[in-house]
């Protein structure tokens, strides 16, 4: 509770905004996660959604980094066969999972953004 305490009001607020996203766009992939256009909505819509409400440009080059780093990492993963996914349709990953690495890393940024005081 003394870490909670810890984060500035304002951070608090950030911090809560940010990780009821994150919980609310897993609850609703995993819901939907056979229909693959329906996942990619959800995750693309749910970044828009997120960057219109509380713009910060810096987001841009952090979702475009996470969604390709990560995205080459799972290709890479896949096609050495460590491990593979249920539904593949581009390069033996999801087409949706580029976006969501991408809106994970703004998340992950955001929220560990809010542990620090001078954000």
């Amino acid at each position: 509770m003394a870490l909670i305490r810890s984060i500035p009001r304002r951070n608090r607020r950030r911090l809560i905004r940010d990780l009821s996203i994150f919980w609310c766009v897993v609850f609703l992939v995993i819901f939907v996660w056979r229909h693959t256009a329906i996942v990619t909505v959800i995750l693309i819509a749910s970044y828009v959604l997120r960057y219109l409400c509380w713009p910060d440009n810096e987001d841009h080059v952090f979702y475009i980094a996470g969604a390709i780093i990560g995205s080459l990492t799972e290709i890479i993963a896949t096609r050495a066969g460590i491990w593979s996914y249920t539904l593949p349709t581009f390069l033996n990953i999801p087409v949706w999972l580029p976006f969501a690495w991408g809106f994970a890393v703004v998340l992950i940024i955001r929220i560990g953004q809010a542990f620090v005081r001078n954000h």
